[in-house]
């Protein structure tokens, strides 16, 4: 009996990787537990500030560098793709980062979201209210009210992020830290960022860039709706 039971054991545990196998049609996170993105940063979704103010990135630029780059309203469109199902929400969107002071590299910041319904007006909007800071390394983290933590990293070859202070571009992904969505924005500068703002430094004479220019821009199709959670 108890060889029996040894065979049928093994049998069973052989035909798992088939049960977990998904379609050839399915999206790619089908038939996993969690999407590619999932606990994808090496902190494991902490939220830890990072004190370290002028360690330089890997650009030649200080955390203050980009943190006053980034200071400022950007506008644009973004996708939010739902780690769970795969489903996505496509929108427009306005961030606003505020830093704590011109020299800190962490602050607070509003997001509204909203779409347009054919005759122009706004269908449905929210406003959501985040902390960031910037690690050392150079990457973005952003915590909502909710707790949702998401990170967008310099260093990325594909998914990443690119901050441009001369073409007012800001661009990339937020991938989620302690949740499994994904949100992919598309920004151009609304405001002058705290490194032109009277009274602050002046803008140095190097290129202030940050990630690389190698994300896709967002094309809107279809329609538009806002997501659900966040």
């Amino acid at each position: 009996m108890k060889k029996i039971t040894r065979i049928l054991t093994v049998l069973a545990v052989a035909a798992l990787p088939f049960a977990f196998t998904s379609c050839d049609d399915d999206d790619y996170w089908y038939g996993d537990s969690y999407p590619w993105w999932y606990n994808y940063h090496e902190d494991g979704g902490r939220w830890g500030y990072d004190n370290d103010y002028n360690d330089d990135n890997n650009q030649g630029n200080t955390l203050v560098d980009e943190a006053q780059v980034l200071n400022g309203e950007w506008n644009g469109t973004m996708v939010y793709t739902n780690g769970s199902n795969g489903t996505t929400d496509q929108f427009y969107a306005t961030m606003t980062f505020v830093q704590n002071n011109s020299n800190a590299i962490k602050g607070t910041g509003t997001e509204y979201d909203y779409y347009r319904n054919a005759d122009g007006s706004v269908g449905n909007s929210q406003t959501l209210h985040f902390s960031w800071y910037i690690n050392n390394n150079g990457d973005i983290y952003v915590k909502y009210d909710s707790g949702s933590t998401f990170v967008m990293d310099m260093n990325a070859s594909q998914h990443g992020f690119y901050l441009d202070e001369a073409t007012g571009i800001f661009r990339g992904y937020m991938i989620g830290t302690n949740n499994s969505d994904l949100i992919q924005f598309d920004f151009t500068r609304q405001t002058s960022g705290a490194k032109g703002s009277k009274g602050l430094k002046a803008v140095s004479p190097k290129t202030t860039t940050f990630g690389a220019d190698v994300v896709d821009r967002i094309s809107l199709t279809g329609k538009m709706s806002l997501p659900g959670r966040r």
